[in-house]
Parts: structure tokens; sequence; C-alpha cells
């Protein structure tokens, strides 16, 4: 069965992806981004520019990124570290050293991310760096109970003027990127978007884009690429 699906979508892929004209950046650090994005087609690549977006538009302080994996998100994050000042920290229970390249601006911290939580405040204060987060980017497990553990440790330490941007909110067995192409990926039983709906007390329909406020938040979602939710305090 799973033979005959992988035959099924690399027909479909053949047939129906189509190349995407986008517009030509006028930043260098945008166009870096939108070329690896181009180059190494992921379960996150067509979310990188917009990402890149969000965070520049924040001004950011403080970013904040839980989950390193192959870093991409942290290539995109330290172009926004350089563009606005702001200092940078990944964390991972894993050692990502290896796909980061070194920044003066990046602190990576090998620890799980829930736990570092409590010592964050201190562990800022010693290097200097405000505490306050004004951009916290989401990515590790994808599960719903680690993602409510991550909610409820991090969602204190968030600034007044802050965004959350959270990966895999419509995770499936499959996603589908903005091209049309089909990709493995794995169900994780709405895990990171139930997670965000039990927060903030209502329901989304995940598989459609949408932009809406519930109480404090604007909350952007695109659905393509496994999913990505911006929530932005108002």
């Amino acid at each position: 069965m799973q033979r005959a699906i992988g035959i099924g979508i690399r027909v479909y892929n053949s047939f129906f992806a189509r190349h995407i004209e986008r517009p030509v950046p006028g930043l260098p650090e945008l166009k870096e981004i939108e070329e690896r994005a181009a180059a190494v087609p992921t379960d996150i690549s067509d979310h990188l520019a917009t990402i890149f977006g969000e965070a520049l538009a924040a001004r950011p302080a403080l970013i904040v990124e839980l989950g390193v994996r192959g870093g991409e998100t942290r290539f995109v994050f330290e172009k926004v570290a350089q563009l606005t000042g702001s200092a940078l920290v990944s964390v991972d229970i894993d050692d990502c050293l290896s796909v980061c390249s070194a920044s003066p601006r990046w602190h990576f911290v090998k620890r799980d991310d829930v736990q570092f939580a409590s010592e964050f405040p201190a562990w800022c204060r010693s290097r200097g760096i405000d505490p306050k987060i004004d951009v916290l980017f989401i990515d590790t497990t994808h599960l719903y109970e680690h993602t409510v553990s991550e909610i409820n440790a991090w969602f204190p330490l968030l600034g007044p003027r802050c965004k959350v941007i959270c990966h895999d909110t419509n995770m499936k067995h499959y996603y589908r990127q903005q091209n049309g192409m089909i990709l493995r990926g794995f169900d994780n039983q709405r895990g990171v978007i139930r997670a965000l709906e039990e927060r903030l007390k209502t329901r989304f329909n995940e598989r459609i884009s949408f932009v809406t406020t519930v109480n404090e938040w604007l909350v952007r979602h695109w659905p393509y690429c496994s999913g990505l939710t911006v929530l932005e305090r108002i």
C-alpha cells in the first residue's frame, strides 16, 4: 500500500508541480534566504521568507528559537539579528553547532527547552541581555503534551510587544508545498495547533489560510508546508 501511494505521489508531482515566480528582493539577506529555500525543499522551506518578514517587522531585541534541527530557521533568525542588532538564543536538546555557522549575536544552549525556561531570565542577565522575548519560535517535537509545556514555560517570558511563530500547525502523513508538490510528513494528531487552541480557548481550522483575533492576539496562519501560525500581541 505504501509503495503504491509513493508511486502515485511521484506521478502526481511530475505532472502538477509548478515553478512559482517571486519578486526579486531588495535585501540581500532575504535573497540568500530564498535561494537556500529553493535549493533545499523541506517541510519548512516555503515558510522561511515569511518567518524572516514576521521577525524583522517585530524589530526585536531578543529572539528565542526552540528547536534548531538542520539550521534553516537559525539561518533566517541570524539574518534578522544582523539587521536589527538583536540577540539570538537557540535551544535544542541535540548539539546543533555543526549545522550552523558561527555568529557573534548567536547563543546556543544544548538543553531541554522546558527545563531551561526557568533558568532563562538569570541566564540572560548574566550575559547582559534583557530577558523579555520579542520573537519566540517553536519547532521541536510537534507533540501536544510537550508543546503545552513549552507554552506554559515560555509565554510568561514574552515581552509586551511580541510574536510567537509556530511551525507544524497543520501536520498530516503527507504535506503539500506551495508549488503543489506532495511530500511525506507525519501525523502529530493536531499536537501543536491543539496546544495553541487550548491556550487561547478557541478552535481553528488549520487546513485553510486565515487571519483572526483572539483576546490579545492577532493570529495569522498558512496551511501549506506542514503549517505555520503566527501570534502577535496587539
